[in-house]
C-alpha cells in the first residue's frame, strides 16, 4: 500500500523512525542520523552586535537607498513577509498558522523604540523554522523506507512562486510526502539510465564507466541529506540569521541591495575568485538555489560546455567523495567548496536553466588565462547583393574590463576593453580595410563603466554616452572627451537577454545617436541601476571598539543611483530594444530584471544634447524587411524556431508527474530540449573558437563541428545590406 501522509498511521509512523534509529544508521565520524534529529530546535542568542547591525543597516538604507524613506507599515510588512519568503521560499516548511501566529510584528518592525522585539522576531521566527525542518527531517527519513507506488497520478508542483502556505500539518506532510517520493523516484529513473549505458558498454566490449564520486545506497543517502539538512540550519549563528532578516528588508527597497555578513563580505568578489582559481564562473543566490550568473570565457565551464547562466546547483562532491547537498546554503560555503587547487576534479549536480531532472556534471578546475576574456576579433568575407565582396571586422566582447591598478600606477599600457578594441580596429584597417564592423555583446554583462565610456567613443567624435541620477535627482552625464574617431564606417551591434549595464550602457548610446544598427534578442537584460558597498566597519567602528568575539560588522550593498540613455530613457526594467530582433530560448526564461522582486520601475528623465547621424533611421525598416524574408525562408531558422517552441511548451508546464511512466516521457522531453540549447550554444562557441585560431590551425581544426552561428550569419547578411545602401 502506497504511503499517504493523510491517512498514515501515526504509531505506524513512529515505529518507522524507532526502527531507523535502532538500527544506527552511521557514517564514519559523523553523528548518526538518530543522533541529529534529536538535537533541539533551538535558535542561537542574539549579540550585542545583532542589535547594533538592526540599527545601523535600517539606518543605512533608509538615508543611502535611490528610494530613500522610512520603515512605515506598509514597508514593515513587506519586510515580514519577506523575510517568511526567505526562510521558505519553496512553501515546504511553514504553515499558514505559523505566519498568523506572528502576524503582531508585521507593521512594527520599524519602531526604533524597540529594537529589541524586532530582533527577537527575527530569531523566534528562526527558532518556528527549526521545529518545522525537524519535523519535516523526521517525516522524510521514515517515507524513504515507506511504499511509493509510482504508477498513481500524482505530481508535484515547481511554480513555487504562486504556492499557498499549507493549512494543516496533515496537507504539510502529503507536500513532504510527494516530494520524498519525487526523490526516489529520480533515483530509480537515474538507476535505471546507469544500468542501460553499462549495458551497452558492456556489449560493445568497452571497460564500465568509473564512478569518480562516493555513492551510498539512495535511501541511505536521501536520509543523510534530511538529517544533513536540519543540523545545517541547526548550526548558523546569530549573525547569519541577521543576514537573512536584514537582507530581507535591502530586498524591499531593491533586489540587488543586500546585507552581508562578514563571512559573505570575504567572498563578495565572487567572480576574481572563481575565475582564477576555480571553475570560471559566477555565482548568486536566487531564492533557495545557488544560480550561475555568468560563464567566464575561455574557463574551465566554458570549455566543459555544460554550464550555463540561470542553471542551479543543488549539489557538490569532491573526487572520490559523496555529493553534499547546497539548496539553502549560504552562498560563501557552496564557493569555498567548489573551488580548489588546479588539476583538481569538482563534481556538480545541476538543475539546468527551466529544467526539473538533476544533472551530474564534472569540471577540472584551472586557472582561467585572462586573455581568453579578453576583446577577440574575426575578419569575415561576406558576399554583398551585387555580387562584391565586402570585409566585416567581428569584435566579440564578453566584458568591459580594465587593469585599474595598473592604471592608477601611472601605467600608460595598461590593459583596458576599449585599448584592445581600438587596436582590433586599428589592425583590422591595416590589414585590408574594413566595410563593416559588428561588436558582439551577446553574454556581455557589463563591467567597468569607464571603460565602456571610453570605447563606444571610438566610433564618434565626443559627447554624453550614459546619464546618471543619484537619490537627490541630480543627473551627471559620463562623456568621450575623445575627438579621434577610429572608425566611422557601417556599425552594428549584437545584443542578448544576458547583455547588461554597461554593454546596455554603449548600446543604447550608438542606437539613439543613430550611428549603429542593434540586432539581437527581443530586449537586452534591463539592469540600470548602480550598487555601492559600504563597509560598516569603517562606518560605524571608527574607534575600533571590537566586539567581544573580535569580529566585524561586514558591509551593506546598496543601490544608489540609476543609469539614464542620453535619449532621457531609464535602461532599467526595458533594456534596450534592438532595431532588428530575432526570437530566442531566452525569450521563455526568467533570467531578465523584470521578472525580480521588488524590481525598480522604468522611467525617463529630460534628454541630454547629443550629436546625431543620418545612418540607421532611413534605413532600418527596409534591411528588418529583407531579413524577415530571407528567415522566412531558411530551414535553419524553422527548426530553430520549433525548438524553441518545444521549449515554451515544456517551459509552461509548472508540475513535474510522479508516475513514472509520464515522468520517463517528462524527462526525455527535458533532455531533448536541454540538448537543443546546447547545440545553440556550441554553433556559437565554436564560432567564437575559430575565430582564435590561425590560417594554418583552422585548415587543421576540423574537430570543431557545427560552427554554424546562424545569429551572427544572419546578422553579417544584413550587414552585407547595410553596406549596399550606405555605398549608393
Amino acid at each position: 500500500m502506497a504511503l499517504n501522509a493523510k491517512k498514515m498511521n501515526r504509531l505506524a509512523w513512529f515505529a518507522a523512525v524507532l526502527v531507523l534509529f535502532v538500527s544506527g544508521v552511521t557514517y564514519a565520524a559523523e553523528e548518526t542520523v538518530e543522533e541529529i534529529l534529536k538535537r533541539p530546535p533551538l535558535a542561537p542568542h542574539y549579540t550585542v552586535r545583532d542589535l547594533d547591525l538592526s540599527i545601523r543597516v535600517v539606518q543605512m538604507l533608509c538615508q543611502f537607498h535611490y528610494t530613500p524613506g522610512t520603515i512605515d507599515t506598509k514597508r514593515s510588512s513587506m519586510w515580514f513577509n519577506e523575510y517568511f519568503r526567505s526562510l521558505d521560499y519553496t512553501r515546504m516548511y511553514f504553515l499558514d498558522s505559523d505566519i498568523e501566529e506572528f502576524r503582531s510584528y508585521e507593521t512594527v518592525l520599524g519602531d526604533t523604540t524597540n529594537v529589541k522585539r524586532r530582533v527577537d522576531f527575527a530569531l523566534k521566527v528562526y527558532e518556528r523554522l527549526l521545529l518545522r525542518v525537524q519535523q519535516w527531517a523526521i517525516y522524510s527519513v521514515a517515507a524513504v523506507n515507506a511504499p511509493h507506488d509510482f504508477t498513481l497520478s500524482e505530481s508535484i508542483q515547481t511554480d513555487y512562486k504562486n504556492m499557498p502556505w499549507c493549512e494543516t500539518k496533515e496537507e504539510l506532510e502529503d507536500l513532504w510526502r510527494r516530494r520524498v517520493k519525487n526523490a526516489l523516484l529520480a533515483e530509480e529513473l537515474a538507476a535505471e539510465e546507469d544500468a542501460e549505458k553499462a549495458k551497452l558498454k558492456e556489449e560493445k566490449g568497452e571497460e564500465p564507466e568509473k564512478k569518480d564520486i562516493h555513492l551510498l545506497p539512495p535511501k541511505e543517502r536521501l536520509m543523510r541529506t534530511y538529517a544533513r539538512t536540519y543540523k545545517r540550519r541547526l548550526e548558523v549563528e546569530s549573525i547569519e540569521v541577521m543576514e537573512i532578516f536584514l537582507s530581507s528588508l535591502a530586498k524591499t527597497f531593491d533586489p540587488h541591495s543586500v546585507y552581508m555578513a562578514p563571512e559573505t563580505k570575504e567572498n563578495f568578489d565572487i567572480d576574481l575568485s572563481l575565475s582564477l582559481q576555480g571553475i570560471g564562473a559566477t555565482l548568486s543566490t536566487k531564492d533557495s538555489y545557488v544560480v550561475v550568473v555568468s560563464v567566464v570565457p575561455g574557463g574551465p565551464a566554458d570549455r566543459d560546455g555544460r554550464l550555463k547562466e540561470g542553471d542551479r546547483i543543488v549539489a557538490v562532491a569532491q573526487d572520490g567523495a559523496e555529493p553534499v547537498d547546497v539548496i539553502d546554503m549560504k552562498l560563501s560555503r557552496v564557493v569555498n567548496q567548489i573551488r580548489g587547487k588546479s588539476g583538481t576534479k569538482v563534481h556538480l549536480t545541476i538543475l539546468e536553466e527551466g529544467s526539473n531532472t538533476p544533472k551530474l556534471i564534472t569540471i577540472t578546475r584551472d586557472k582561467v588565462e585572462l586573455k581568453d576574456a579578453e576583446a577577440q576579433s574575426d575578419v569575415k568575407t561576406i558576399k554583398l547583393p551585387n555580387g562584391q565582396d565586402a570585409r566585416v571586422l567581428v569584435i566579440y566582447l564578453p566584458s568591459f574590463y580594465a587593469d585599474f591598478g595598473a592604471r592608477n600606477s601611472g601605467n600608460k599600457e595598461y590593459k583596458s576593453s576599449s585599448r584592445d578594441v581600438r587596436k582590433l580596429l586599428e589592425d583590422g584597417v591595416k590589414a585590408g580595410g574594413i566595410d563593416g564592423v559588428v561588436l558582439d555583446f551577446r553574454g556581455n554583462g557589463g563591467g567597468s563603466l569607464d571603460d565602456a565610456v571610453n570605447l563606444a567613443g571610438l566610433f564618434f567624435k565626443d559627447g554624453p554616452v550614459v546619464q546618471v541620477r543619484d537619490q537627490q535627482g541630480r543627473a551627471r552625464h559620463l562623456t568621450d572627451k575623445d575627438k579621434d574617431v577610429v572608425y566611422e564606417g557601417p556599425l552594428m551591434v549584437m545584443v542578448d537577454h544576458f547583455s547588461a549595464s554597461a554593454s546596455e550602457i554603449v548600446t543604447a548610446a550608438l542606437q539613439d545617436m543613430g550611428r549603429a544598427l542593434v540586432v539581437g534578442d527581443t530586449t537586452t537584460h534591463g539592469k540600470g541601476t548602480v550598487q555601492n558597498a559600504y563597509d560598516l566597519d569603517r562606518a560605524f567602528m571608527r574607534n575600533r571598539v571590537a566586539y567581544k568575539d573580535g569580529s566585524g560588522m561586514g558591509s551593506l550593498k546598496l543601490t544608489i543611483a540609476k543609469f539614464y540613455r542620453i535619449n532621457g530613457q531609464s535602461t532599467q526594467v526595458r533594456g534596450v530594444t534592438p532595431d532588428i530582433t530575432f526570437r530566442s530560448f531566452a525569450d521563455c526564461m526568467e533570467t531578465r530584471e523584470e521578472t525580480l522582486p521588488y524590481v525598480l520601475p522604468w522611467d525617463e528623465i529630460e534628454a541630454t544634447k547629443f550629436e546625431t547621424f543620418n545612418e540607421v533611421a532611413s534605413v532600418k525598416d527596409e534591411l528588418r524587411a529583407k531579413s524577415q524574408a530571407r528567415i522566412a525562408e531558411a530551414d535553419d531558422f524553422k527548426e530553430y524556431f520549433n525548438d524553441i517552441d518545444f521549449y515554451k511548451q515544456l517551459r509552461e508546464k509548472k508540475e513535474v508527474p510522479l508516475n513514472k511512466s509520464e515522468r520517463k516521457a517528462f524527462q526525455a522531453d527535458e533532455e531533448k530540449a536541454s540538448k537543443m540549447i546546447q547545440k545553440f550554444q556550441a554553433q556559437r562557441k565554436n564560432s567564437r573558437k575559430k575565430s582564435r585560431l590561425s590560417s594554418n590551425q583552422k585548415k587543421d581544426e576540423e574537430k570543431i563541428e557545427n560552427a554554424h552561428d546562424l545569429i551572427l550569419d544572419e546578422s553579417l547578411r544584413i550587414m552585407g545590406d547595410y553596406i549596399m545602401k550606405v555605398k549608393k
